[in-house]
């Protein structure tokens, strides 16, 4: 793996960086790169408990979920009084409006709220991309099957259904027909009501290929770092595994690349990473989604593992106040080494319940190429249905010579896991 030294781009002394909500493993890479970064942190009490340690922060403040954007702007000039801030980040998806708010309270440069509403919410950001040509997909925001029924009739089956703000694919349906419009709707409303935006928007459905796009971004730059082929859970949305890189036909890696980066200009994103979903076909790109994040399901890290392009270092040197897009051109121009390929895949629970034991652990291990094995569920948790990216119960990852191998060992892995389920007392 290549190793850089940063030292003598070290900012001046007095760097205050204001972490709003996870602080992840990013912050303390950063504390290396700048061992006179200054570090405080915002954050609701669940994301407190994942605190490494408080006393290596000058300041933690806890907020209730909830708390209006006012408070969290409040107790940012509290923290700014003591220690003046000159940055202000948030790594993950709840803490994005806060942090836009805080940047406008403080006067620091950030996503705006603008960005942010745009990037969260999905009817907002349909109405940028297409004002700017980069994607005119049909959508509308509904509130009931006959609103719905009426953009079908106009668009024309399939469509989906799904939270403006939601995440982790909840509440994402596709109707096929207009018998199922009523309960297709009912389903994507659900999880609407826990979102903070709690509607519905309904989308024409693309045909075409699944793919997701690692974008970092600095001062209106910005420089993809990798497509991901995703793999969707038969007949859902949830993802089942990934490939890190995807294996693209020429000239379709340069036209998502085209269209992410012109979406995040439309967007007005700016700085940090974006994770943007996509699907292609041969005539179009279209954009699902983008995130103010790194993606999930470990993708950065497998990136890392196949290709030494590390995003997330990219991410420290950012929140240090150093540059990191020169040094990711150089990693992405590296030769390609022995394993060139990474891949996740996901177990699926059998049948719902609880679970008495989990097997195969140690055999999935020993299974060539693959290089972890995480348990998200033990003996004594529920088993139910995968309806979000929460549910899926355990995962491989592996690397390979070639995009199958590594799947190959991903999925090897995960064959190996079953779950013993207890048995249900049946007697009266």
């Amino acid at each position: 793996m290549s190793s850089t030294n940063a030292r003598h781009e070290e900012p001046s002394a007095g760097n205050h960086l204001l972490v709003i909500g996870a602080v992840r493993d990013i912050v303390a890479r950063a504390s290396k790169l700048a061992p006179s970064l200054a570090t405080s942190v915002l954050c609701t009490a669940e994301e407190a408990k994942a605190l490494p340690s408080l006393a290596e922060h000058f300041r933690v403040i806890v907020l209730p979920d909830g708390a209006p954007l006012e408070d969290w702007s409040g107790a940012a000039r509290y923290i700014h009084a003591g220690r003046p801030v000159n940055q202000v980040l948030c790594y993950g998806e709840a803490g994005q409006e806060p942090a836009a708010a805080v940047c406008s309270a403080l006067s620091l440069p950030g996503h705006s709220m603008e960005t942010v509403l745009a990037v969260n919410r999905k009817s907002l950001m349909r109405d940028r991309l297409a004002a700017a040509g980069v994607d005119d997909t049909r959508s509308i925001r509904v509130t009931s099957p006959e609103e719905l029924a009426s953009f079908a009739a106009r668009v024309g089956y399939p469509v989906i259904c799904k939270p403006s703000g939601g995440v982790g694919s909840q509440g994402v349906v596709r109707i096929d027909s207009a018998d199922e419009l009523a309960e297709g709707l009912a389903r994507a409303l659900a999880p609407a009501l826990d979102c903070a935006q709690a509607d519905v928007i309904a989308e024409k459905f693309h045909q075409g290929e699944e793919f997701s796009v690692e974008t970092i971004s600095e001062e209106g730059q910005h420089l993809p770092l990798c497509i991901t082929q995703k793999f969707l859970i038969p007949g859902g949305f949830v993802e089942l595994g990934h490939q890190v890189p995807a294996s693209l036909p020429s000239g379709m890696e340069d036209r998502i690349h085209r269209t992410v980066t012109a979406a995040l200009d439309a967007l007005g994103v700016r700085n940090g990473a974006t994770h943007t979903e996509v699907i292609v076909n041969d005539q179009d790109v279209r954009i699902i989604e983008t995130h103010l994040r790194q993606g999930g399901d470990r993708i950065p890290y497998l990136l890392q593992a196949a290709r030494d392009v590390d995003m997330v270092e990219a991410l420290a040197h950012q929140s240090a106040g150093l540059p990191a897009l020169e040094r990711l051109s150089a990693q992405l121009m590296q030769p390609l080494g022995d394993a060139p390929f990474a891949a996740i895949w996901y177990a699926l629970p059998g049948r719902p319940g609880r679970i008495a034991e989990v097997r195969g652990e140690s055999e999935a291990r020993e299974v060539a190429g693959v290089r972890d094995v995480v348990l998200r569920r033990t003996a004594g948790d529920t088993l139910g249905a995968v309806t979000c990216s929460d549910d899926r119960p355990a995962y491989c990852w592996a690397v390979g010579a070639t995009a199958q191998l590594a799947l190959d060992a991903a999925r090897t892995g995960v064959s190996k896991l079953s779950f013993v389920m207890e048995e249900l007392d049946v007697s009266l």
